[in-house]
């Protein structure tokens, strides 16, 4: 338990009365409701990312996409840019791929945003689950989809159909 404590106190939480480190100023020290809503984002990002590590056990399918990644280092407003953009796509102003070119902040962008074919699970959760999903039809621009790494515009070119 230690060095959980140990480990909490590093990230600028502090349980009073529970762990002796350096003294903490009150702007630093964060309340202990935020700790725990924090733990139990983290819980239930955990529980969504062994869901579809699972998922991936029994799941053979493979996918073949694309995307635009407004990453959370240089867009702040991220989820408002693929927004726009994705309406700028829609209407036939700019081509996927050269969107991909011009914004995406993922090295992909060279390849026009071409992620290739990959497997279940191997992307994150909210990504994985967009690309496996099969109410969203082949060649339409889904998002933006957050993730751990920002907002992404996503559009799956290829899906194999589930084995019964």
């Amino acid at each position: 338990m230690t060095w959980l404590l140990s480990a909490l106190a590093c990230q600028g939480y502090f349980l009073p009365g529970r762990l002796s480190v350096t003294p903490m100023t009150a702007a630093r020290a964060i309340p202990m409701a935020n700790l725990f809503e924090s733990l139990a984002k983290i819980a239930e990002y955990n529980k969504r990312y062994w869901s579809t590590a699972a998922a991936a056990l029994f799941d053979e399918r493979t996918a073949k996409a694309s995307h635009i990644l407004f990453g959370f280092q240089k867009y702040e407003d991220g989820e408002i840019r693929a927004a726009q953009l994705k309406a700028r796509i829609e209407e036939g102003e700019i081509s996927f791929t050269d969107a991909a070119k011009q914004f995406s902040t993922c090295p992909s962008a060279a390849r026009g945003g071409d992620l290739g074919t990959f497997k279940r699970g191997a992307m994150v959760p909210e990504f994985d689950e967009t690309v496996f999903n099969v109410d969203v039809p082949l060649g339409a621009i889904s998002g933006p989809v957050k993730t751990q790494f920002g907002h992404h515009l996503i559009q799956v070119v290829e899906r194999a159909a589930k084995k019964e």
